[in-house]
């Protein structure tokens, strides 16, 4: 009986809240004077700032977690090997024939800036390069005789030291100087190569190897060289003909 009754009332109540007149409009002034409400208000934004202010908080936290997720996806040297079929295949054991293919290309590059000096001292003898440009590329040239001293002991060859410029304080016959001695270890170390293959004694395939990357390192020097000597001829050029 007591439970037919309460569903009686609950029935009573949504009946009266069907009933409810909506055209009557509501008193906000009233609402706003009604201190609970106020309350209500007030505690309503204090919660959506301090909501914010830990948001703000957890944001570092969520990136970090993120670049942690991301450099955990990212594939390791191993498998980046595995995907590459191009690095592996300059991986593969280098052989004299294309050692001393790569040396004789790079002595062709040693023929740009030379014939660049050359054409500098024909045409402006008393050229000078600012102390930067000078320090810069006489830093080149000394890594680049290094690094073919080595190559040329690692293939059985007597590394000659560079033959003393008469004229030192020229800059650009010491550039040239370098250079052409570079030339001539180069053919050095095409010839001895080519006697080994010649006779029958093949270099083992690290010091090919070991050549072939001093070859490499060779290169990219040279071209760093070659780019800053015509960037520094051409600006002191120009600084020569502005009329002051």
């Amino acid at each position: 009986m007591s439970e037919r009754s309460g569903e009686e009332k609950i029935v009573h109540k949504i009946e009266k809240i069907e009933n409810v007149d909506t055209s009557k409009k509501v008193d906000l002034g009233a609402l706003e004077e009604n201190e609970s409400l106020r309350t209500s208000k007030t505690k309503f934004d204090e919660a959506i700032a301090k909501a914010e202010v830990n948001w703000e908080k957890t944001q570092p936290k969520r990136t970090e977690l993120a670049a942690a997720d991301t450099e955990a996806k990212r594939p390791s040297p191993i498998d980046e090997l595995s995907m590459s079929p191009e690095t592996i295949q300059r991986l593969e054991p280098v052989s004299e024939s294309k050692v001393v293919e790569n040396a004789e290309a790079l002595r062709g590059r040693f023929t740009a800036p030379i014939g660049t000096i050359q054409d500098t001292q024909a045409k402006t003898p008393n050229l000078k390069l600012s102390p930067v440009d000078e320090g810069m590329l006489s830093e080149k040239l000394v890594h680049i005789d290094a690094t073919l001293k080595s190559a040329l002991g690692i293939a059985g060859v007597e590394a000659k030291a560079v033959p003393v410029v008469a004229a030192p304080t020229n800059p650009m016959m010491k550039f040239l100087n370098y250079l052409t001695h570079g030339d001539r270890q180069l053919a050095s170390l095409v010839g001895e190569i080519r006697s080994a293959d010649i006779n029958k004694e093949e270099l083992s395939p690290s010091r090919l190897l070991a050549i072939q990357i001093k070859l490499n390192f060779v290169q990219q020097e040279l071209e760093f060289f070659t780019s800053v000597l015509n960037k520094a001829i051409e600006s002191t050029k120009t600084l020569l003909q502005v009329q002051i």
